[in-house]
């Protein structure tokens, strides 16, 4: 690996570094309602979760949106961007799943433009002026990881990797597992990190689909508890 391509390594992963993350709770509110009827409840069942959550649900919606933000930006056809927004704003269809998704897009969006500014950032938050709905977290991390130049496979990657990550952190606390559970937890699932990525590359705009209507309906209970462990 080049100089350079090692730094943009770096960078790619210093932007999804969960210190610097707020509301990335969008992955995790459909597992509180699991955790809660204990169907997850060792580190097995949160495996299982995380492995079935990476190739069925986020291969077939995020990573293609993502691959799919990338050639139309190749191609500068801005008009299909925004649709790509727009179909994916649609696909959301719980509603504290949309409401988390915006959120970390909208304090993705304040923190990078505070360390970058370029034309593309730029004409996106003009664009979301008159149409913030479409300020997904997924969305602002593929305008800025192609402006950047990160390569599409690792910047899917990296995704995938952290969206894991993510998961995880938050079951470890709320189920709750020991540290070395959670590290077991993880290194198993780089396998499937590193398929699901080789997956989304040959996948198009047609093969989205919803396989998570399980985490949707758990999602949707969350929204009526009193009391939550995962807040945005």
């Amino acid at each position: 690996m080049s100089t350079t391509d090692s730094m943009k390594l770096l960078q790619l992963v210093h932007i999804h570094h969960s210190s610097f993350l707020k509301s990335q709770v969008a992955h995790a509110i459909g597992m509180e309602m699991y955790i809660r009827s204990k169907q997850i409840n060792t580190k097995e069942d949160l495996a299982s979760f995380c492995l079935s959550y990476i190739s069925n649900y986020l291969v077939y919606n995020d990573a293609i949106i993502i691959k799919e933000i990338f050639r139309q930006l190749k191609k500068k056809d801005w008009e299909q961007v925004v649709y790509l927004a727009e179909i994916y704003n649609a696909r959301k269809n719980v509603l504290e799943l949309k409401k988390t998704s915006r959120q970390a897009g909208n304090r993705f969006l304040d923190r990078i433009s505070s360390i970058h500014t370029s034309d593309l950032i730029e004409k996106w938050q003009e664009e979301i002026k008159d149409a913030p709905a479409l300020n997904h977290y997924v969305v602002v991390y593929s305008l800025y990881a192609f402006d950047q130049g990160f390569d599409l496979y690792s910047t899917i990657q990296t995704y995938l990797y952290f969206s894991l990550t993510n998961l995880i952190q938050h079951a470890v606390r709320a189920i709750p597992l020991a540290p070395k559970d959670a590290e077991q937890v993880t290194l198993a699932a780089l396998e499937k990190v590193y398929q699901a990525t080789e997956i989304a590359m040959s996948l198009s705009f047609n093969d989205m689909k919803n396989n998570a209507i399980g985490l949707e309906i758990s999602a949707m209970q969350h929204k009526y508890l009193l009391s939550k462990l995962f807040i945005s």
